[in-house]
């Protein structure tokens, strides 16, 4: 796993769980040597009020720049629609040579769907393409259903026992941005970035017993990561 993970806006949909994710595992922790919260100049507050909640892990905040178009304009992301946004910030992930980008928001797969089919987004598959264009190694994480982000990360649920198993792949699941940002993390920590990179991951849940399943490619089921 890289020493070091580097995550926009922190305060935003799932940056601040990936602090939990790390902070919550010694294993976890003793991986990661630095992580460098990169945002906007007016959120640098916000940005810092979040690291102190974390004494253990190694953050610094660093005010970013999306500055990348030729005339010097800097785009307001925070304004932008979700795709538009990772747009510019895969463009700026490029300029310092980030070796594994993984956009937040890439929700459902596209690509693989025709462009007939009703569960075609063309955001989705834009930005799956400009990831390619740009030779910029990813990881799209397809997280399936969200719990709805009022409950508690994680879910607190009873543990398995012996007279009443739950077959690989079965429900009941749950998924909340927190084991989003734990699969990502422990995907990085198992496999490592070179194996990571350029592929598209399915979370299709967790199981009561915690253990996070996905789905490589279309067929092959992988438990724990």
């Amino acid at each position: 796993m890289s020493t070091t993970i580097a995550i926009f806006g922190a305060t935003g949909t799932l940056g601040k769980f990936v602090l939990q994710a790390i902070a919550d595992s010694p294993q976890r922790r003793g991986a990661v040597k630095e992580i460098r919260i990169l945002t906007r100049p007016q959120s640098v507050d916000k940005a810092n009020t979040l690291a102190r909640q974390y004494p253990i892990l190694f953050i610094t905040v660093h005010p970013l720049s999306y500055d990348i178009f030729p005339d010097g304009e800097e785009p307001h992301v925070g304004l932008l629609p979700g795709f538009l946004a990772q747009d510019v910030v895969a463009r700026a992930a490029k300029k310092p040579g980030v070796k594994l980008f993984v956009p937040s928001e890439f929700g459902a797969p596209t690509h693989s769907m025709s462009l007939d089919s009703d569960n075609y987004i063309v955001g989705k598959r834009i930005h799956h393409d400009l990831l390619r264009d740009l030779e910029l190694p990813y990881a799209c994480i397809v997280q399936s259903n969200l719990t709805p982000p009022y409950l508690l990360c994680p879910t607190p649920l009873p543990a398995l026992t012996a007279e009443d198993p739950i077959p690989l792949g079965s429900p009941p699941f749950e998924t909340t941005r927190y084991h989003v940002a734990a699969y990502i993390v422990e995907l990085l920590l198992h496999h490592g970035v070179d194996t990571v990179a350029n592929t598209v991951r399915v979370i299709r849940g967790v199981r009561r017993d915690k253990a996070l399943v996905a789905e490589a490619g279309k067929t092959e089921w992988v438990p724990d990561v």
